[in-house]
């Protein structure tokens, strides 16, 4: 009875993780590239980080729309944040970036050769966060801001409040787990190997985790938005110097 429930849910994760690579299979995302090309100055591999993400981006928006209407859910209710909470924006971005770091640590003193520049290598590896950094005129830090925002939107925001009010009987932690493996299904689409699954994950249930605590004691998405957001910027800045200096 609780799969039954979860079924559109998990149809969405397998839309949102897959539809990239079906369009490119079926030639679109090429077709839409060199079509645009001709009204643009951006080159291909621009061009073709642009169209993935924002076609990415619309399903996500629709699929929002949607679950919205059919839930009846005023979803404008959670961007407003009282006085008192204002606090926990900055308490969350220590949160998340503070429980990545430890957990990186802890991976580190399991296995001696795991070291954090060989996990922030195999996520640089990620196709799409490859072609992200190696674009010639690269729109990465607005990407990763619009990312950062539409996901925990649509992840901490609209699934999550969609699962709960499902599972209202449910401990909050069940609720949890349900939305960090959606999440994380529909990211690991993107990876290639079971290293970069792991890492991924990781960072999914971290995500999820906090701001759902975040979300259930403010009322509020303003502190997931923002810390999420801060968590992208924290570490694709690392990224970049990562390049820069050829650690990989």
């Amino acid at each position: 009875m609780i799969l039954l429930k979860l079924i559109p849910y998990l149809i969405i994760s397998l839309i949102l993780g897959s539809i990239i690579k079906i369009l490119e299979k079926n030639n679109i995302i090429n077709k839409l590239c060199f079509y645009l090309m001709n009204y643009s100055k951006f080159n291909y591999n621009t061009m073709s980080i642009y169209i993935s993400k924002y076609i990415q981006y619309i399903f996500m928006i629709i699929i929002s729309i949607i679950i919205i209407i059919i839930k009846r859910e005023n979803i404008l209710l959670y961007f407003k944040i009282e006085r008192q909470y204002i606090i926990y924006i900055f308490i969350n971005i220590l949160a998340i970036i503070s429980s990545f770091e430890t957990v990186l640590s802890v991976l580190t003193l399991i296995n001696k050769n795991i070291k954090t520049n060989i996990i922030f290598k195999n996520i640089l590896l990620i196709p799409s966060v490859d072609l992200l950094y190696s674009s010639a005129n690269n729109p990465k830090w607005m990407l990763i801001i619009i990312s950062s925002i539409i996901k925990s939107f649509f992840f901490n925001g609209i699934i999550y409040i969609a699962i709960r009010d499902i599972f209202i009987n449910y401990n909050i932690f069940f609720t949890i787990l349900i939305v960090g493996l959606l999440f994380s299904l529909e990211e690991i689409f993107q990876v290639i190997n079971i290293s970069q699954v792991l890492i991924v994950t990781i960072i999914c249930f971290i995500i999820i985790m906090i701001n759902s605590f975040s979300l259930e004691y403010t009322k509020s998405l303003i502190p997931s938005i923002i810390s999420t957001l801060a968590f992208s910027m924290y570490y694709f800045g690392q990224f970049e110097n990562m390049r820069s200096k050829k650690w990989y």
